[in-house]
């Protein structure tokens, strides 16, 4: 806990922010609790188990952001959780702290709580975007996937993995205009994989991006 009768009160202002019941507020409560970091992290463990899964959900998502390890078993708990936003950050903080469970959990909540404005996003659309080249097999393997919207995801995923591997940051975008260039390029030749297509168009292009991998990893 703070170490001062100040910093005290700053966390207790934090935390009855996260807790009430206006959204705007809410949000200014985690992004406070985010800002004074591990030392929160006793005050915001009990929030867990609140009945309110909108308090569970802004204090799963602080201890993500957050993202000590020492928080791992809160995480691996909250993957049970009966509200997909709390599922879906605790894998997000699996990620965050480098837990060799992080993809499978990943894989697990891909569809979970996903942006309203944007809904080919998740935090594991996130997460797995972060992870890099160890990720794309089983995001390949999605791309087939009966479902539209895991497919969505995965795809969303890939093309974040492939613009990173470009050079991309976000924020900052691509370091030239012929990197953004070479990932439309390479996105063209592995057959323009688009979710939305019917399944012989797909398989096409996923059977490119099988042998992309297999290129990419030798």
């Amino acid at each position: 806990m703070p170490g001062s009768s100040n910093d005290n009160e700053i966390l207790n202002s934090a935390l009855a922010e996260l807790c009430s019941d206006d959204v705007l507020v809410q949000n200014e409560g985690v992004v406070a609790v985010i800002h004074i970091g591990k030392v929160a992290i006793p005050a915001v463990l009990p929030l867990l188990e609140s009945d309110v899964p909108e308090q569970r959900a802004q204090a799963m998502y602080a201890l993500a952001q957050i993202a000590d390890p020492g928080t791992v078993e809160a995480f691996q708990r909250g993957l049970q959780d009966q509200d997909e936003r709390v599922r879906a950050y605790a894998a997000e903080g699996l990620a965050h702290i480098g837990h060799q469970d992080a993809l499978t959990a990943c894989l697990h909540t891909l569809n979970d709580a996903p942006d309203e404005a944007h809904l080919d996003m998740t935090p594991a659309v996130r997460a797995l975007g972060q992870m890099g080249m160890r990720a794309v097999p089983a995001l390949v393997d999605l791309l087939m996937n009966e479902d539209e919207f895991t497919r969505l995801h995965a795809q969303r995923a890939l093309v974040m993995i492939l613009d990173q591997r470009h050079g991309f940051h976000l924020g900052q975008g691509f370091p030239t205009p012929e990197a953004e260039e070479q990932v439309r390029a390479v996105w063209k030749d592995n057959g323009g994989y688009d979710y939305s297509a019917d399944a012989a168009t797909r398989a096409a292009a996923v059977a490119k991006w099988r042998r992309w991998l297999e290129a990419a990893e030798k």
